[in-house]
């Protein structure tokens, strides 16, 4: 039987609510506000316009997320299979086992550093995110115009 559990989970924001994201393209990182702007997911790299849907955690996020997964999925059954090998742990029988189980410490979300970096406004979806400012043009976030002014 399966079964589906949710959680919330909360990541750490920069001083102005801004969370980083990562292009798995190009491997660049922008920042986003979640609940401002568009409803519409983010759908492009504002740096080299790389298409995707729910791509864009940092290694640092998506390590963190996953080892919360561990923690509240994986860890919790091997807890309850040690205690059940130990309860009927017979010594001196033909065969004997034992189970030892070291949870490992707990997942520590990733700090957002506040790089200073400016915000640029896309008209055409009314989306604002932090960039480097390193290139021009940039792509908006949700739909992928192309920006050649900043």
């Amino acid at each position: 039987m399966e079964t589906e559990k949710n959680s919330m989970v909360s990541l750490n924001t920069d001083e102005d609510g801004y969370i980083s994201q990562e292009c798995p393209a190009c491997e660049r990182h922008f920042k986003v506000k979640f609940g401002t702007g568009s409803d519409k997911p983010i759908s492009f790299c504002p740096y080299c316009g790389q298409e995707g849907s729910g791509c864009w955690w940092t290694k640092q996020q998506a390590d963190y997320l996953g080892e919360l997964v561990l923690q509240k999925t994986v860890k919790p059954e091997f807890e309850k299979m040690a205690r059940e090998i130990n309860r009927n742990y017979r010594k001196g029988g033909f065969v004997s086992m034992k189970m030892d189980f070291k949870p490992g410490s707990k997942a520590v979300p990733p700090e957002e550093l506040s790089k200073g970096w400016p915000e640029i406004l896309f008209e055409c979806c009314g989306e604002k995110i932090k960039h480097d400012k390193s290139m021009s043009p940039v792509y908006c976030i949700i739909c992928g115009k192309k920006k050649e002014n900043l």
